[in-house]
């Protein structure tokens, strides 16, 4: 079909259904199929029965799907835009106040939904109905109102791992804004030869791309499932012959976790992508290993970036980079005062795809001019280029830990845990700290019971020990908000819990000379009362600087070298005392009148050793 290109996003279906009407566009696994020309014909009707009930240009309609219904969701999202009305696609991971808050801040004519998901709305002004009972006239002729490119066509309400949800507005032109290759402007003609699979959520930034791929590219059919899980993955693999499969890296996790992979046809995988968060290096190698014949892409987008992005192709061979500009977009890596730092420096990350029109938090100006400086947006993530324009995440701003004056990356501590075979999810946080200012932690999701001591000594055996999480909790289950990034503002409150845990009455006092004399220079360095062999360093408010005095203390006492990295390795009394003796408990009269003797600390060696 010839003419001029496409103005508004109704536009791409139109074309679509007219060059290949019977071409299986999206397709969720297990349940319903929809051609190019149903979804044209089903998204008139609806559109037809929004205007019919007043819905007015520029209106907002709020459509609430799960994936499950996610070809009901494609028909109401093309009827709201049919209708030149504004779309704000919300997932059933938006519930209770949040969602009544992003009802009220959007302010919707209308709420489209399935049934099931209907008690989820709260009351309002808007009113409420399934898509199936808006629809008028299936059979009539094409229902398209007009809009203008630059009219705004969706809000899509960022999780906000930090706080409020906010909603990103998108103008048709921005949605439209793409390189389309001449096969994509052309008609596609016959059966669609690439499909790939996918299990992001409704209103996701990584939703709403593969929901418009088979409107922009001929040939794509989009397979979703209903609900991610690594045996219904790979079935469907098999049964649609998925080319390409579209990740977070957690999903990914947890499909190599499950051998599922081991167990299906899944030759046909080409390529497979990882988006929407950071791929530790362990995960791409391991991924290259589970599928030999794929490609892997390692890709860096953001919601109110719209089509700025970066992709690493081959992501295997430069584990941790995710990739250079690709599509026209333009990096930038800035210090704080906004100047570009060199390569190799650390920074700030600024995005923008020149031209493209741009994006804005929805009646919210203050928060727009805060994100973005002219046409580039502050990412909020810290980052590096190497010489070849590579660029790498080094943290989010607001995630890196400052402990002792010392910068530690979030993404450098869980990389180093996702490396453990066991490790099937990690998330490090700082947590507040009286001497360091912060210090580090972690909670993990198991594949097989691990120990947090044996995590931390595997962590250890990688990197410096001021990297090291001296607080390790094993949960069922990491927070996470509607687009799948973890809320580590909530992994605070297992300190909380442990803290209350922390000390229990009766604990076992010191039993012998080694732990009366650990219990004794711990509370000299650490000026608290020490009350058990069980009682834990980092728990008590352990440090560097302290486990070097106590070290040092030690071994004035005891009259032998007692390295530093024994307090960090033993951090319980008990665990330590065991330690040391362990250690030559016989020292040279050299060494013994090396040490002063009016301290407590060489009292209690004489103790440890006996009378003299």
């Amino acid at each position: 079909m010839s003419g001029p290109g496409p103005a508004v996003l109704p536009d791409l279906l139109r074309r679509r259904a007219a060059d290949d009407p019977d071409a299986v566009a999206l397709v969720v696994h297990g349940g319903e199929t929809l051609t190019y020309e149903r979804w044209d014909r089903c998204s008139s009707a609806v559109a037809r029965g929004l205007a019919a009930r007043g819905v007015e240009p520029g209106a907002r309609v709020a459509l609430l799907f799960d994936n499950a219904c996610w070809t009901d969701y494609a028909v109401s999202y093309l009827a709201v835009l049919k209708a030149a009305g504004v779309a704000v696609p919300l997932a059933p991971r938006f519930a209770g106040p949040e969602l009544a808050q992003i009802l009220a801040h959007c302010d919707p004519s209308a709420v489209l939904c399935p049934p099931h998901l209907a008690r989820e709305v709260p009351e309002g002004p808007w009113w409420l109905a399934a898509p199936s009972e808006v629809e008028q006239g299936q059979g009539a002729d094409p229902f398209q109102l007009v809009s203008a490119p630059h009219d705004l066509a969706e809000v899509l309400y960022t999780s906000g791992t930090t706080g409020t949800p906010k909603g990103v507005a998108c103008s048709h032109a921005n949605l439209l804004f793409h390189e389309l290759p001449p096969e994509a402007r052309a008609g596609g003609g016959g059966k669609a030869h690439l499909s790939f699979l996918h299990a992001f959520p409704v209103g996701t930034n990584a939703g709403q791309e593969v929901l418009r791929l088979p409107l922009r590219r001929s040939g794509r059919t989009a397979v979703v499932l209903p609900v991610f899980d690594p045996v219904a993955l790979c079935q469907a693999v098999a049964e649609h012959r998925v080319t390409r499969l579209q990740l977070v890296p957690a999903m990914a996790q947890v499909l190599l976790s499950s051998a599922a992979h081991h167990r299906h046809e899944v030759s046909s995988v080409e390529r497979i992508t990882l988006s929407s968060a950071p791929a530790p290096p362990a995960l791409l190698f391991r991924l290259a290993e589970s599928f030999p014949r794929a490609s892997l892409y390692n890709a860096y987008a953001l919601t109110e970036s719209g089509t700025a992005r970066t992709l690493m192709a081959e992501a295997e061979t430069r584990p941790g980079s995710v990739g250079v500009p690709v599509g026209g977009t333009e990096v930038r890596i800035v210090d704080d005062a906004g100047r570009d730092v060199a390569a190799g420096q650390t920074g700030e990350v600024w995005l923008r795809r020149l031209g493209a029109p741009a994006r804005w938090y929805y009646l919210d100006p203050e928060a727009t001019e805060a994100a973005f400086v002219g046409d580039w947006l502050r990412t909020g993530d810290l980052g590096h280029r190497d010489a070849e324009g590579n660029l790498y995440l080094d943290d989010r701003k607001k995630d890196l830990i400052v402990a002792g004056g010392v910068n530690i990356s979030c993404i450098e501590v869980e990389n180093a845990l996702y490396e453990h075979p066991e490790v099937l999810e990690a998330a490090v946080f700082g947590v507040a700290h009286d001497v360091l200012g912060q210090d580090i932690a972690a909670a993990v999701v198991l594949h097989a019971p691990v120990t947090p001591r044996a995590l931390q000594a595997f962590v250890r055996q990688r990197l410096a020990e001021h990297k090291v999480p001296h607080q390790i909790f094993i949960v069922d289950a990491l927070p996470r908000n509607a687009s799948g990034k973890v809320l580590k503002r909530e992994l605070a409150g297992l300190v909380g819990l442990a803290e209350e845990h922390e000390r229990e009455p009766g604990a076992t006092g010191p039993r012998s000379p080694t732990e009366r004399l650990v219990a004794s220079v711990w509370g000299e360095v650490l000026s608290q009362e020490v009350l058990g062999v069980d009682d834990d360093f980092f728990a008590l408010g352990g440090h560097s600087l302290a486990a070097a005095q106590i070290a040092a203390r030690l071994s004035d006492a005891l009259g032998v070298a007692v390295p530093l990295t024994a307090v960090f390795e033993a951090p319980t009394v008990a665990e330590l005392a065991a330690h040391l003796d362990q250690l030559d408990p016989n020292p040279s009269p050299a060494s013994i009148s090396a040490s002063p003797s009016p301290t407590p600390s060489a009292a209690l060696r004489r103790d440890r050793q006996g009378p003299s």
